[in-house]
């Protein structure tokens, strides 16, 4: 008996569409590297800044050295504010700094605070001209009662030592004393001067601190800037930063405030000028 075995043939048509995967790849590449580009935008502005950062930070130590020169050349070296102006300076760095202005004098004087047991000090005189005419005849001064007063007002007491000048010299009172002009209630007065004489003008608080204290001057109606303090400011230079400071300061160091007491003793105070000699 003979089998007979049927097989089924069946047939597979492949059919051929269009390929994507090239433009595919394409995008992607370009994703990744607009994504590379805008991280390396990102690292590299970083790097900038921080070495912007850098260079400001040595540009400001250049303005803050070339204060510090000035103020040297003030203090200890006796130089005028016009000679200041003019200085400058180089470091092995490549950093520079220059003078920006020695010549600049505030229009007020303030304090923020004036105690009772110390001296708050006033200069009207030009330090690098003792015989130069200032022209101020008043003095406004106002402030406010610091809050530890519990409703008591400040009163400010006013004193203050000066000297004419006659044919082109100094002339200083004999006995060079601080004279009390006023003890003013609070919290403003008007001190009339006289515009001929140069005056060391001390402020303190009578009942409890005063704040706020702020010293305007005038001559003949007209504002007058304050002679005592000056702007010293300089600008410093480092790669691409630039910086500048300015400190507005007293021209001449205040003694220390003990000096502003009476102090006894049987020995002169000024060494050399002859009298008891002390051991």
């Amino acid at each position: 008996m003979s089998k007979t075995y049927l097989v089924a043939r069946t047939s597979y048509r492949v059919q051929k569409r269009p390929g994507n995967i090239l433009p595919l790849a394409v995008i992607m590449m370009l994703i990744i590297l607009m994504a590379g580009i805008g991280i390396g935008v990102v690292v590299l502005e970083g790097a900038q800044r921080a070495q912007q950062a850098d260079q400001a930070v040595a540009a400001y130590y250049m303005a803050d050295s070339g204060v510090e020169r000035q103020l040297y050349e003030i203090r200890k070296n006796n130089q005028t504010r016009s000679f200041v102006a003019t200085l400058g300076g180089v470091y092995f760095n490549g950093g520079t700094w220059q003078s920006s202005s020695g010549l600049e004098q505030p229009t007020s004087k303030s304090f923020t605070t004036v105690a009772t047991s110390s001296f708050a000090v006033l200069d009207l005189f030009d330090p690098d001209n003792l015989i130069a005419p200032l022209g101020i005849d008043n003095m406004h001064l106002t402030w406010t009662s610091d809050p530890a007063c519990g409703g008591t007002p400040s009163r400010i007491e006013v004193s203050y030592a000066y000297w004419d000048v006659v044919m082109g010299v100094p002339q200083f009172p004999s006995d060079n004393q601080f004279r009390v002009a006023n003890k003013i209630s609070c919290c403003s007065l008007d001190e009339p001067l006289d515009s001929n004489k140069r005056y060391r003008i001390r402020l303190k608080a009578y009942d409890c601190p005063a704040k706020n204290v702020l010293a305007t001057f005038t001559g003949g109606g007209v504002a007058k800037t304050y002679p005592g303090d000056i702007t010293l400011s300089a600008e410093g230079t480092y790669g691409k930063a630039t910086q500048k400071i300015a400190v507005t300061m007293p021209k001449l160091d205040i003694l220390s405030g003990v000096f502003g007491y009476v102090i006894f003793s049987e020995c002169t105070l000024v060494k050399g000028a002859g009298g008891v000699v002390c051991p």
